[in-house]
């Protein structure tokens, strides 16, 4: 009976080993060390002879492999250990000797005290002839860890320089290079002598081993990647030996990109001649190493390596170009002009051909039966070469409308590559909207060959990069053309979705919801309004069909909006604002928030959003009533007037500047509610918070210009990607109104006292005018237009802006005040108040 209990203790003890052992193979430092804690307390539970003796070797495996390295978190301030490990060192047994280096190795990098102490021990060994060299290798890298005090850093970099002489061991070299190295990038002690160091080591030809040469230079890379400074010098030289360019070319790459050596460069004497230099040596090397990918088979090693290389040549180059400053007093500007140009032109044209190549290469295996992972892999190394094309042809400018056209075909041809050459062609149309705006017929009739695409994400993207073109001219475009695109665009946006006879769409509802949020983005309501038709209904969820229904509400406030805007830019119903309907769908559209958040779905934002939304249409439509009260008042002011012969001048009313200020306050309060809502959320990009925020910047942007035009040169606002950026417009705009309101305001108080003046005989000069203050935003005043007496910008003019907005904002509602003060020139008031 006895045996059979300790037969059962002892297969416990046995199972509770395992655990023990499982629970260390974890690999986590933490379960590691709790696992070698709890075998004392095994040991006290199961004093069993045989499991303890397998339990001790189970340990001894342990500290085999790893000494006390593993507990250096622990152990790392405990003298104790510390003497041992140095006496270990010394120990006639390798594996001791080899775990008390694994172990001084985790203990030094986690103790500069330990590392002191052991600095002089390690200095012997490794100087120490009858130390083997694997364990020397392993010694140096110790000196790695001593760079928190300057004074040990410049001994443990002494000590390595001085036995970097005695054995040209390549491996020994190796470790010795990675060791200053990491010495130099983290105590930034003579970093400058170990660049030049590794810069002599790169390039010593006599050095037969082509690791030393290839580690030299991944370090000079490392460097930059810590943000070490180079100087011009440092860089010159260059290796040019062919087994090791690829590495040359990485190190160059990261030290222009990571670095300012670029810059210092050009402002360097003779600076432009120098880079043009390191430009046409790379363009030799790309030469070369394009030849030899085009002419040997894919599959080849010489292919692949050549291909690498020339990776490596369009990045170092796309960073020297995109940042080329010609700044060379001794050459002529225009000659470095075109040199960089033509540079361009060259390496745009070869990435061009290696793009195809690798697509056709890419397509050939598709059809072949090849493996779907060999088109990722082509895919991927097109990608940043197809970025590079884009960037440099972008800057040099001239062929943006040629590319645009090779995006296009490349679309059609290379089908698995037709989302990215998608997102590459949106990319140029946001950087270049007005470039290629003439394309845009070329575009719509793409999309209407590929109605039935099969990639959906690639329609969806040329969909965008469309509306990118579009929305610029949006406004100046005639009515007529402005028709003609809305037609043609809503007979697209039909045949993607295939409308049935229920006027519902059939296929692709996902992709019309996106699509239909772009276009509120870029300004076109009625487009989204024929994206959104019908969607709600076939939707199955309630909470879904309720937002599907707010963004088509939505879409029908702004649409009709820009109808009126439309209307009043073409002379009709001059002077007359209405925007009560408008403000009872808002008070619709909140409804239906107010259910959503019925249904568990946070629309808070959404609701304080409208509310603001509501509120300015109804500023809107008070200031416009207010300014058609003043001009009525202003014209039987002046009918008045020409019956009298004391004075032609006009004569503002009691009260008339007071109400304008009233209108002005209520705008300025608007836009500071606004900031109350910038500061409750964040709203990530291409979120549905989205949708409401960048449709409101394409709709009435000022009171006073809505009575005459409802501002519709909003539309051609360049629309920021972050929804806080688009609520800061709203917020801008109101500041503007605001800011013109007062303006106007002053100019009529200015004009009344004036008058007043003169009425009353008195002789009395009045006060020169100060600087004009205005209650809005003094940080916000920047971004508003205003203009000296002498026709001169207060502040400079920067195109494509919201500031062109805020411009014309500001010069519609003069002109609109100029309109209704029949004859009265308000520029002339102010100028002769």
């Amino acid at each position: 009976m006895a045996a059979t209990v300790r037969g059962n203790a002892s297969d416990e003890g046995f199972r509770r080993l395992l655990e023990l052992e499982t629970e260390y193979r974890t690999q986590r430092l933490a379960d590691q060390l709790h696992a070698i804690a709890s075998y004392p307390h095994l040991f006290d539970e199961f004093p069993y002879p045989v499991l303890i003796n397998s339990a001790i070797l189970k340990i001894a495996d342990y500290f085999r492999n790893s000494v006390l390295g593993c507990m250096a978190t622990i152990v790392s301030d405990r003298i104790d250990v510390y003497h041992n490990v140095i006496h270990s060192l010394d120990s006639s047994e390798a594996m001791e000797v080899s775990a008390a280096i694994y172990a001084a190795d985790m203990i030094g990098a986690q103790s500069q005290r330990f590392c002191a102490i052991v600095s002089g021990k390690l200095a012997f060994m490794v100087r120490d002839t009858k130390t083997p060299l694997p364990l020397r290798r392993r010694l140096i890298r110790i000196f790695g860890h001593m760079f928190e005090d300057i004074t040990l850093a410049r001994l443990a970099r002494k000590t390595c320089l001085d036995i970097l002489e005695l054995n040209q061991d390549g491996e020994y070299t190796v470790a010795i290079l990675r060791t200053l190295t990491r010495l130099a990038s983290h105590s930034l002690v003579d970093v400058d002598q170990q660049i030049a160091l590794l810069v002599q080591r790169a390039q010593d030809q006599s050095n037969s081993h082509l690791g030393t040469r290839r580690v030299a230079l991944m370090c000079l890379g490392l460097l930059a990647q810590r943000s070490i400074e180079f100087s011009p010098e440092q860089i010159k030289a260059k290796c040019r030996d062919e087994r090791t360019v690829l590495r040359a070319m990485s190190t160059l790459d990261k030290v222009f990109r990571l670095t300012g050596v670029l810059t210092s460069i050009s402002l360097a004497d003779f600076g432009t001649q120098t880079i043009n230099d390191y430009i046409q040596a790379t363009l030799q090397i790309l030469d070369r190493s394009f030849s030899t990918f085009s002419s040997t088979p894919p599959s080849s090693r010489l292919a692949a390596g050549s291909k690498l290389v020339v990776l490596e040549c369009y990045s170092l180059l796309s960073v020297i170009l995109s940042s080329y400053q010609p700044m060379d007093e001794t050459e002529s500007l225009d000659n470095a002009d075109q040199t960089f140009k033509d540079a361009i032109k060259s390496v745009t044209q070869s990435m061009e051909r290696f793009l195809e190549r690798i697509w056709s290469q890419g397509s050939k295996q598709s059809e072949g039966g090849g493996q779907g992972g060999v088109m990722s892999s082509k895919v991927d190394q097109a990608k940043p070469v197809l970025w590079f094309l884009v960037s440099l042809t972008l800057r040099e400018g001239s062929a943006v409308d040629v590319l645009l056209m090779t995006i296009l075909r490349w679309i059609d041809t290379y089908k698995d590559s037709s989302a990215l050459l998608a997102k590459a062609l949106l990319h140029i149309a946001r950087q270049r909207p007005k470039k290629v705006y003439q394309l845009q017929d070329i575009i719509i009739t793409h999309l209407e060959n590929h109605i039935n695409f099969p990639d959906t994400d690639t329609f969806t993207l040329v969909y965008r990069a469309l509306l990118e073109f579009s929305t610029l001219n949006h406004t100046s475009a005639a009515s007529s053309a402005t028709e003609a695109f809305e037609s043609r665009v809503s007979l697209l946006l039909e045949q993607f979705g295939q409308v049935d006879m229920m006027e519902q769409y059939t296929r692709n509802h996902w992709e019309l919801y996106q699509l239909a949020r772009y276009s509120l983005q870029s300004g076109w309501s009625s487009l989204a309004l024929v994206a959104l038709r019908n969607q709600e209904k076939s939707l199955t969820s309630v909470s879904a069909a309720l937002w599907v229904m707010v963004v088509q509400t939505v879409a029908l406030i702004e649409s009709s909006l820009q109808t009126a805007a439309a209307s009043a830019s073409a002379g009709e119903n001059r002077g007359r604002l209405d925007l009560y309907s408008q403000q009872q769908m808002y008070i619709k559209v909140m409804g239906y928030l107010e259910e959503l958040e019925a249904h568990q779905v946070n629309r808070a934002f959404h609701l304080q959003f409208c509310s603001l939304r509501r509120s300015y249409l109804q500023t809107c439509q008070s200031a416009a009533a207010t300014l058609h009260l003043l001009s009525t008042s202003l014209l039987t002011e002046r009918q008045r007037r020409q019956y009298q012969t004391t004075t032609t001048s006009m004569l503002t009313l009691a009260g008339d500047e007071v109400a304008l200020y009233r209108c002005a306050d209520k705008f300025n309060r608007l836009a500071h509610q606004y900031t109350v809502l910038r500061d409750s959320v964040v709203v990530e990009p291409m979120s549905d918070s989205s949708i409401f925020m960048a449709t409101s910047t394409t709709t009435t942007t000022t009171a006073t210009a809505a009575a005459a035009a409802a501002t519709p040169q909003t539309k051609a606002l360049k629309k920021s990607q972050h929804s806080d950026g688009a609520i800061e417009v709203l917020q801008t705009m109101c500041l503007v109104i605001a800011y013109v309101i007062q303006r106007v305001a002053k100019i009529l108080d200015r004009a009344s006292s004036s008058n007043s003046i003169i009425a009353t005989g008195d002789q009395q000069q009045p006060q020169e005018d100060e600087e004009d203050v205005f209650d809005i935003d003094p940080l916000l005043m920047p971004l508003l237009y205003l203009r000296r007496k002498d026709g001169h910008d207060r502040i400079g003019r920067d195109s494509g802006t919201f500031l062109d907005v805020f411009r014309a904002s500001t010069q519609l509602t003069l002109a609109y005040m100029d309109d209704h003060l029949h004859g009265a020139d308000v520029d002339a008031l102010e100028v002769n108040r």
